[in-house]
């Protein structure tokens, strides 16, 4: 049993959920049926989770940005694009045929 006024874990199959024992300041976030409770960071703790996030968004951003990337066309699973210049037109490709068309209640209709 946790100590009056520190938090505590417990969990089952291995979920875990920060308790708030009786006396702990601190603030609570709720994720559906589930409540975390805790004590808030200090001010410091914050700005240097920022400045990681921040630094790992900039990796990611840099990676992503590289030309190349390249998705492989599978049998029966369509590719679309937008069409330049034609707004509500996409291209779509399926198995080495082109079409244009446009998606009409969820499905896409070939337009001439």
């Amino acid at each position: 049993m946790a100590k009056q006024g520190t938090n505590s874990r417990t969990g089952t199959n291995g979920q875990y959920v920060v308790v708030r024992t009786k006396g702990a300041r601190g603030s609570k976030v709720k994720f559906g049926s589930v409540t975390i409770s805790g004590n808030k960071p200090s001010a410091g703790l914050v700005k240097k989770n920022i400045e990681r996030s921040t630094a790992a968004l900039e990796r990611v951003v840099k990676r992503l940005e590289r030309p190349g990337v390249d998705i492989r066309a599978k049998k029966d699973v369509p590719q679309f694009s937008v069409a330049d210049g034609e707004p509500g037109v996409f291209i779509r490709r399926l198995n080495g045929r082109i079409n244009r068309g446009r998606l009409v209640n969820g499905a896409f209709e070939v337009i001439d």
